[in-house]
């Protein structure tokens, strides 16, 4: 192999995992029986993907919950299946006769070197379902070779066009499934950062005056003040959360003095129009973290002033209004029977009015003195104050500082690369290089081609490279038609949500050598 095709991706460390010693033979006995498992199960599903093998001792659909965290099993699922699950989904009915790079891709994953052509509906129907859940499992697990090869099938338009098919019938959408889009959409966004000729800031401000924002504002936001719902209460939070991702994840030099100068009214208005004590406390505390961020970003770039000073007045007094309300509930709690209390209420409700007090001390110094001093004050407030990432138990780790107002329920995982070498189990944890400082033998790289699958070495580059990656890294690296979403011919101004061009393709970016460049 010419191992010059597989270069280091920016080096997250050279160190290697405790938890991967060599000297326990308790350890590797269970690493591969695991493997073995795996193993398995990959073959399982490659019998109904290539030959429409239906097996009957598998778990369709607790598939993901029995794997989850189970990194391993994800890279052999984006490695072997990645590109038909995604044919599955988005182009199920393409004619096989018309996708020559199927029939290929499928000689080089299936021993027995035959493509099923014509299969009934029901083993059609599987397919699809099963690559739903597949889907699904390779978004939660995060790893970023998985999460790349989405972003180049368009999976983030699939994820838009399938909000826009929820809200056809704006009276009757399936929160959860809303719920899940949105979040598929902020576990990708980060993704399109490593691609062209894609232009962020464009997506932010299509994001911004779509219709869309409007209708999470001013239908499900200010709905939930008359009409409390913890369905949507749930969904409005998980928008918001989005819409931070964006916010960051596309900030430029000028992006919010732009935004500042075309559209402050279509972000601060609907605001104004939702900070209310008469929100449940646990989205109002989203939303003042959202105000944070906004302000927190605002300041960072330069552009605090550009805020209209009569906008600021509005968003002080309404803190206010809503501090003293919420304060006015405090002092009523006390008086209630053990009967009368609502103790999940009344947990979110004093976290609420501590960031209403703190988000108050904050705009009235921007207010009476034009400047801001506070932005330790805007950090703790912010949806980056409040993220918690969950960590193993580690000898000699360092303690993180507690978060200070502690009202989300979810946390954030630790990103994890596994070796895709079929024979390795390596693994590197790139949020925690804490954990490899014991072992200088792993030096964790991407495929320099395709940027897809990662190695705990260059060896185990090589080895997987002859065994079958060199037969699909071309595909990997630019995906064929039938693994890319197509949304159907649409009126623009009938979809609520479109942030891409129609046919815009997504690239990898590539250096003078050809090898793609990765950020994550």
């Amino acid at each position: 192999m010419d191992v010059s095709r597989l270069g280091n991706n920016p080096k997250e460390s050279h160190c290697a995992a405790n938890d991967c010693t060599a000297g326990s033979d308790a350890f590797s006995q269970d690493a591969n029986s695991e493997s073995h498992a795996t193993r398995d199960e990959l073959q399982t599903l490659k019998e109904l993907f290539f030959h429409s093998i239906i097996p009957q001792q598998l778990d369709w659909a607790g598939i993901c919950s029995a794997k989850q965290h189970d990194f391993k099993f994800w890279a052999n699922v984006t490695h072997a299946l990645g590109p038909f699950i995604l044919k599955s989904i988005f182009n199920a009915d393409m004619p096989f006769e018309d996708s020559r790079d199927v029939d290929r891709m499928s000689l080089f994953q299936s021993e027995a070197a035959v493509s099923t052509r014509y299969i009934d509906n029901y083993v059609q129907n599987l397919k699809s379902r099963v690559s739903f859940l597949l889907l699904s499992g390779m978004i939660d697990n995060r790893l970023p070779g998985s999460l790349r090869l989405l972003v180049r099938g368009r999976c983030y338009s699939f994820f838009e066009y399938r909000i826009n098919q929820l809200l056809n019938d704006v009276s009757r959408y399936d929160v959860e499934a809303m719920c899940f889009n949105l979040r598929a959409l902020k576990t990708l966004f980060p993704y399109l950062q490593e691609h062209q000729p894609l232009k962020l800031a464009s997506v932010c401000y299509k994001f911004l005056v779509s219709r869309f924002w409007r209708f999470m504002w001013l239908e499900v936001g200010v709905g939930l003040k008359t009409e409390p719902s913890s369905e949507r209460s749930v969904l409005f939070s998980v928008f918001l959360e989005l819409a931070s991702v964006i916010f960051y994840g596309s900030r430029s030099g000028s992006l919010l003095k732009q935004l500042y100068t075309s559209c402050m009214k279509s972000i601060w208005d609907p605001i104004l129009s939702l900070l209310s004590w008469s929100l449940d406390p646990k989205v109002l505390c989203r939303l003042i973290s959202f105000i944070a961020d906004l302000l927190l970003m605002s300041f960072q770039d330069g552009c605090i002033q550009r805020i209209d000073s009569e906008c600021l007045k509005s968003l002080l007094q309404e803190v206010n209004t809503a501090h003293m309300q919420g304060k006015e509930y405090l002092d009523t709690y006390f008086t209630q029977t053990l009967d009368e209390r609502n103790e999940f209420y009344h947990y979110f409700a004093s976290i609420a009015v501590a960031m209403l007090e703190q988000l108050s001390v904050i705009l009235k110094d921007k207010c009476d003195n034009g400047t801001n001093h506070n932005v330790q004050l805007l950090y703790e407030l912010s949806s980056i104050g409040i993220a918690k990432m969950t960590l193993p138990p580690h000898v000699d780790a360092p303690g993180t500082s507690p978060v200070k107002f502690n009202y989300m329920d979810t946390r954030v995982f630790p990103r994890v690369l596994p070796c895709f070498n079929t024979d390795c189990i390596r693994v590197f944890h790139i949020d925690m290089p804490q954990l490899h400082v014991n072992d200088t033998s792993l030096d964790f790289m991407y495929c320099s081609r395709c940027g897809v699958p990662s190695y705990c070495s260059k060896a185990c580059a090589s080895v997987h490279w002859e065994a079958s990656h060199k037969e699909v890294c071309g595909f990997f690296r630019s995906l064929p038609t039938f693994a890319k979403f197509n949304p159907p011919v649409a009126d623009p101004d009938g979809m609520m949500l479109c942030t891409f061009g129609e046919g815009e393709v997504l690239t990898p970016f590539f250096d003078q050598a050809g090898n793609v460049l990765t950020i994550f």
